[in-house]
């Protein structure tokens, strides 16, 4: 190739790049966004799965023993298994639960597992493990929604999404979206109805 055909090839190379570069880009953000918004669809289908529970039967989901009840894991295998309990309609979530030994878990068909969870309105908290749960001395509890171990840009995401909130934070403990990333993957939390504090087991 001679000096002219190299110089007119050179450009057209450098624009093939950079379309490639911004497609790649755009594809991507697309992706977080489609991912995203599938899993607040699915944060939201919970809390109105929880919902509906407690129309059903007249209960609202109660605080499990099988973790320490400050925490305020909720008895999430209600949903998909049936306790026994008259006007129970279910399943009301379409998620397995092959979690050993626990009611506070169930398995999510894309990441890894859901959870219930009441916590203590105007806390700071970013996971179930914390003694932020909902207490009979609380103002005001509220029930959360959360699924476990996705990637730590799809949580910040939902972050955006819903709160209006874009950085590159690794975790966010306040507002209606709670996230926390770690090495294995995120855990992202939605915060939904109210919650009778009343019924809860711990003072």
């Amino acid at each position: 190739m001679n000096a002219s055909r190299i110089r007119n090839a050179v450009p057209g190379r450098i624009m093939l790049a950079a379309l490639c570069l911004v497609f790649g880009k755009s594809a991507h953000a697309v992706d977080i966004d489609d991912k995203a918004n599938a899993v607040i669809n699915d944060l939201k289908a919970m809390l109105g799965a929880a919902e509906q529970y407690q129309k059903d039967t007249g209960e609202v989901l109660e605080i499990t023993a099988d973790t320490d009840p400050s925490y305020g894991y909720l008895k999430i295998d209600n949903l998909i298994i049936n306790p026994g309990i008259p006007g129970w309609k279910g399943p009301y979530l379409p998620y397995q639960d092959y979690w050993l030994g626990g009611e506070q878990y169930i398995d999510h068909p894309v990441y890894n597992a859901a959870q219930l969870l009441s916590k203590e309105d105007g806390t700071e908290w970013v996971r179930g493990s914390s003694p932020d749960g909902c207490r009979k001395s609380s103002p005001s509890c509220s029930v959360s929604a959360c699924i476990w171990l996705m990637p730590g840009d799809i949580t910040r995401r939902v972050n955006f999404e819903i709160d209006g909130i874009n950085d590159q934070k690794d975790s966010d403990s306040a507002g209606n979206v709670r996230y926390d990333n770690g090495l294995l993957g995120g855990i992202v939390c939605l915060t939904g109805g109210q919650y009778p504090k009343e019924i809860s087991p711990v003072d």
